[in-house]
């Protein structure tokens, strides 16, 4: 069993089914004909680099997290700046209809956006136009 590239590997079949397949062909490999030195250790070095792929791949998306979790903290701690100032802002709905108000909070919405609280509701960080006046 030849594998052809370490990238098809790791993205067709998990690293166990991978060990499972190799283990599976050891077991039942002809006696009078037994695999090549050279095309095991091959397979091994195949292994090998599966591995390390799915750590660097668990360690990029552990990255990616803090880096969003440090990304709204950042929006969280400015947009608190603005509690207590008015503020004018958009509608959702109608880009062009504006409001003013007092910000009251931030908050961090369930899709990990940072909003503004006004007279009690969530107005999006990006509908602000202008602070004060």
């Amino acid at each position: 069993m030849t594998m052809s590239s370490t990238s098809g590997i790791s993205s067709e079949i998990s690293m166990d089914k991978f060990l499972t397949l190799f283990v599976t062909q050891l077991q039942n490999q002809n006696p009078l004909n037994p695999t090549d030195n050279s095309e095991f250790m091959s397979q091994l070095a195949q292994f090998s680099i599966v591995e390390q792929e799915q750590k660097q791949t668990g360690y990029l998306s552990s990255m990616t997290s803090i880096g969003t979790a440090s990304l709204q903290l950042d929006q969280l701690t400015m947009a608190s700046t603005f509690i207590g100032k008015t503020i004018t802002y958009s509608s959702d709905s109608k880009k062009d209809q504006t409001f003013a108000g007092v910000v009251e909070g931030v908050k961090l919405e369930k899709d990990g956006t940072v909003s503004f609280v006004v007279d009690g509701k969530s107005v999006s960080i990006s509908n602000l136009i202008k602070v004060g006046g």
